[in-house]
């Protein structure tokens, strides 16, 4: 190890964190694999949002040489690591760390499996869709609209997973489902009918979720609207008419 190396490792223990973000930056820069030790053991225990992105950047710059000590992270008894290993697997993308990071989906801390929908997306890409259709309906708002996002990243390919949950005998599933396909838009076409269906659910929240989604599918739901707007259910109608202007 040489003395810029010592010195710019020594630089990440400074209480500035402006010194610390210089630090991850040029270890990012650098071609030298033994500041990688000393990159993880500080994202461990960085608090400042700005040295940690920097920290995480550096780290995929050194993907090859973090990736075993990335892994093992990801069965990590603190909840901490397990998000910090998702975070970073999640940038590197690399298609060999699925398996691993697909464990993490399932987690029980919400801000961990927020990051693993990410994570997931990046490293299976179309792979990943049915594992994630496993958290529909599940944790708070802020959870919800991670997983939404992340089926959003996978356009198309989430569809199929997406119709079949319309059918799922937990009303929440079936609430996330079609706030998912409109999330898509256009790219859920082919949900149109499902969702037209949908939208004389036996639950009001699932009914006003699956119109509201057939309103933003574009041409292909308008046929769909015009009979929800016949049909009897006043507030359903209501909200058609407004979708079809």
């Amino acid at each position: 190890m040489n003395a810029t190396t010592t010195t710019l490792i020594q630089a990440l223990g400074s209480p500035e964190g402006s010194d610390r973000r210089e630090a991850a930056l040029a270890m990012g820069a650098a071609s030298d694999p033994s500041v990688v030790p000393a990159l993880l053991d500080r994202i461990r225990v960085e608090e400042n949002s700005c040295v940690r992105e920097d920290l995480t950047w550096a780290i995929v710059q050194h993907a090859e040489t973090a990736g075993p000590v990335l892994l093992e992270m990801v069965g990590s008894d603190d909840p901490g690591e397990r998000r910090t290993a998702a975070h970073v697997i999640s940038k590197v993308g690399d298609s060999r760390h699925f398996e691993a990071v697909s464990r993490l989906v399932a987690d029980e801390d919400p801000d961990v499996a927020i990051k693993a929908y990410r994570a997931a997306v990046n490293t299976g890409g179309a792979s990943a869709v049915d594992l994630l259709a496993t958290r529909l309906g599940d944790g708070d708002l802020h959870q919800r609209d991670a997983l939404t996002n992340a089926f959003h990243s996978l356009g198309d390919a989430s569809v199929p997973a997406l119709i079949s949950a319309l059918s799922s005998g937990d009303a929440e599933v079936r609430e996330h489902a079609a706030e998912s396909l409109g999330h898509l838009g256009e790219e859920a076409a082919s949900a149109a009918a499902k969702l037209e269906e949908a939208a004389a659910d036996a639950e009001p929240a699932v009914r006003l979720a699956a119109i509201a989604a057939l309103g933003q599918l574009g041409e292909s739901s308008e046929a769909g609207l015009r009979r929800l707007v016949d049909g009897g259910d006043p507030l359903v109608a209501k909200v058609a008419k407004a979708y079809l202007g």
